[in-house]
């Protein structure tokens, strides 16, 4: 009976018998298979551009690129102006100064589609980094190696990677040595599929779709010399393991072993669980502050232009009639600047929650602050139809001590919402004062007790949506009705009535509207209503014009920043990047540079840091000018080189201060800049008649008449003064739907008499 055999020996006829099997698969294999790829196409596009000759001195080629999900798109026409006219797909391959090793791949395979004239040729460029004949910023520096193609009408192209050859022009224009002509494509850092040949004057079309280098993971003679490796460590592993005897001890090494194993994947399992929380917790956080900051950026960049313009109509009072300068200029203005604080304030977020927020009190006019809040939800109440109801009740103080904006910022949080979430009927603002009970009386003398009511007759909400209410990010509306909300306002509504003393209460029904209520204990103060002394406006300066240029990639920023600085006598000169800021810098010749930090192709602060290295601008004065606002910011313009900062949007007496003081200016003042003003108390309706008239001739839109009728009115009485000012503003500015909506009000509000 034969013994059966050991385990060494079963160990060695297995790796004998795979080694067996193996062999020839692995000469199979290497032969019909094991292939690697390099691929570039639209799905793989490896920072694709399209080059032609207009990019030297003298060339004036025009070439354009359009990618497709399928294909890159070249179209060119070659003129004479280069001595050597062409264009190019460019495409980068791998690091700068390192590229990509083809030297171990065997073809390139081209899918191309030619349109144009004869000859259909192009040329595959395989640019390799040397450093021994690079040369920074001289494109030709890099060895060019190359092979000319002719392209078939199937566009399928496969050629040898031999067939590549590094030009002649190249060598011989480097002076490199014969010894070193030969091709190296070892570190090839961009390809090029080049046009040239043609008929100058030609549109030309090239459909690129794809190129791919082939080649073997493992070379023929590689994979030889691994199989007679392993056949021989197949010989030395046998005769190791027949050597081996002491089972017993390589039994229990193998236990311990796994053990120690499976120790190890525990460990390593609850560490990988520990960086995956982490990994979430520090990308929530990261998602929040993006969030924020890109806000912030978004908003601020269109305000600098809407508040810019705002300012400009007002200081060019003296060519505005006094209809264009009435309530709803000053309305306008008020509502950029209000958004403005709300961004602020939406940054604070973090500080309210976490209790580290302050609040600022100071003696404010109740009534005037409130006037101001009205004046700005009453415009939005008529745009939309809705009406507009105001209550100071009496037995208020004149002054109060409250932190004008965090209050501001709360009422038009809960009437902005009321506005929005009312199709019809009516939004109600009223202001009550609470009488104290039995003992509160007299506890806290020079106090009072306020109650805020914001009411309106909207869709109103259920018990779920009532308790996620007050949720950040959260919006309980259906999904047409949140555009334009970021579900933040009732929250910090919410933590500002708290940090204030206060509670938000709410009384809701479907359908049947909703009630927002607070009570607010403020200290009374003295005082009446303080008027600012009207400044004086600038209209130019004393001396030489000064030159200014201005830097932004927002074309209605430049635009009020050159109506702005026009106006005043400035010279002045626009860039919509950095880069062509540099070049302006020598044929303009500026004093000074309004400088934005964003920008594309060259952002601000590379921008500035350039001009301090170039001699003849180092003192040259920069303002920074970005809508990314924080003191981090502040710090890397400065660092940069920027001479001062400025917020967007931009205040234009700061501006123009600062500009000012880095020329070292005299201004010319002119007149006073008046405030125009805004409804002064509930206006006066005309006679039902009178009401009834004017919604005729309003359904019809006859502006000219409406403002006739205005006149009328002023001398009927003057106490409709406020009222037929109101109508003509609304008449000279085509303001059909809102002009509707004021009539309709006091139509409504039993001015027509009953038949």
């Amino acid at each position: 009976m034969s013994q059966p055999l050991s385990r060494p020996t079963r160990i060695s006829v297995v790796l004998l018998i795979l080694l067996l099997l193996a062999t020839p698969i692995l000469l199979v294999w290497q032969h019909y298979g094991m292939t690697r790829s390099y691929e570039i196409s639209p799905r793989q596009p490896h920072g694709v551009r399209v080059i032609d000759d207009s990019m030297t001195a003298h060339g004036n080629s025009a070439s354009s690129l359009l990618v497709t999900k399928d294909a890159f798109i070249m179209r060119c026409e070659l003129h004479k102006a280069f001595a050597f006219p062409f264009c190019a797909f460019h495409f980068l391959l791998g690091a700068p100064g390192k590229g990509v090793d083809l030297s171990r791949y065997d073809s390139v395979t081209l899918d191309v589609r030619y349109t144009g004239p004869e000859p259909r040729e192009i040329t595959l460029h395989l640019i390799n980094f040397e450093p021994e004949y690079f040369i920074r910023g001289e494109r030709d520096s890099e060895r060019f190696n190359e092979a000319e193609i002719e392209v078939p009408p199937d566009g399928h192209i496969v050629i040898p990677m031999n067939a590549v050859r590094t030009a002649n022009w190249w060598w011989t224009s480097r002076g490199v040595p014969l010894s070193n002509s030969y091709t190296r494509i070892d570190h090839v850092t961009a390809v090029e599929v080049t046009t040239n040949f043609v008929p100058l004057g030609k549109l030309i079309t090239v459909e690129l779709r794809s190129v791919v280098f082939r080649g073997k993971w493992i070379s023929q003679t590689a994979l030889l010399t691994g199989l007679v490796s392993a056949w021989i460590a197949c010989g030395l592993l046998g005769l190791s393991l027949g050597l081996l005897h002491y089972r017993a001890n390589l039994s229990r090494t193998r236990s311990r072993l796994e053990q120690l194993a499976a120790i190890d994947r525990e460990r390593k399992a609850a560490e990988a669980a520990r960086e995956v929380a982490l990994a979430e917790a520090v990308g929530l956080a990261r998602q929040r502050s993006q969030f924020l900051a890109q806000m912030s950026h978004e908003l601020r960049t269109p305000l600098n232009a809407i508040i810019g313009y705002a300012q400009l109509l007002r200081r060019d009072q003296e060519r505005v009639s006094k209809e264009q300068l009435s309530a709803g200029l000053s309305t306008i203005h008020e509502s950029g600047q209000h958004l403005l604080t709300l961004i602020n304030d939406i940054l604070d977020l973090a500080r309210v929650e976490a209790g580290k927020m302050e609040l600022h009190p100071a003696p404010v006019h109740l009534a005037s602050f409130l006037r101001v809040v009205v004046d700005i939800m009453r415009v939005k109440a008529e745009e939309k139809g809705v009406v507009f109801r105001y209550e100071l009740a009496p037995g208020l103080p004149d002054a109060v001590a409250i932190d004008e904006t965090r209050l501001r910022q709360v009422l038009l949080n809960l009437l902005g919402n009321a506005v929005k979430f009312t199709d019809s009927g009516t939004v109600a603002l009223r202001v009550l004062p609470v009488p104290r009970q039995g003992t509160e009386a007299g506890k806290e003398e020079g106090t009072a007790r306020l109650r805020f009511e914001v009411a309106d007759s909207g869709i109103g909400m259920n018990t779920q949506q009532l308790a996620r209410l007050f949720q950040p990010f959260e919006q309980v509306a259906d999904r047409q009705r949140r555009e334009g909300g970021t579900g933040l306002g009732l929250a910090i509504s919410q933590q500002l009535v708290r940090l204030m003393g206060g509670t938000i209460g709410v009384a809701s029904e479907p359908g049947k509207g909703s009630t927002f209520s607070f009570e607010l204990t403020v200290q009374v103060a003295d005082g009446r209503p303080s008027e600012r002394e009207s400044p004086h406006a600038i209209v130019g300066y004393e001396g030489e014009r000064r030159r200014v240029l201005i830097a932004d990639d927002v074309a209605p920023n430049r635009a009020m920043l050159v109506d702005l600085l026009h106006g005043v006598e400035f010279i002045v000169a626009a860039a919509s990047n950095g880069l062509e800021c540099l070049v302006l810098l020598d044929s303009f010749k500026p004093d000074l540079v309004l400088m934005d930090v964003m920008m594309p192709v060259m952002d601000g602060n590379e921008t500035t840091r350039r001009i301090r290295r170039m001699p003849q601008w180092s003192s040259l004065p920069v303002i920074a000018v970005t809508a990314s606002a924080s003191r981090e910011d502040e710090a890397r313009c400065r660092e940069a080189g920027a001479n001062a900062f400025l917020a967007k949007p931009v205040d234009h007496d700061a501006l123009l201060c600062t500009i000012g003081s880095l020329l070292s200016l005299q201004w010319t003042l002119g007149k006073p800049v008046q405030e125009p003003a805004g409804e002064a108390g509930e206006l006066v309706a005309p006679p039902a008649q009178e009401i009834e008239a004017l919604w005729q001739l309003a359904r019809l839109g006859s502006m000219r008449e409406i403002r006739e009728r205005a006149n009328y009115l002023r001398g009927l009485d003057p106490v409709y003064a406020p009222f037929a000012a109101r109508l003509d503003t609304l008449a000279q500015g085509y303001h059909s739907k809102e002009l509707a909506a004021f009539v309709g009000r006091y139509r409504t509000a039993d001015a027509v008499p009953p038949s």
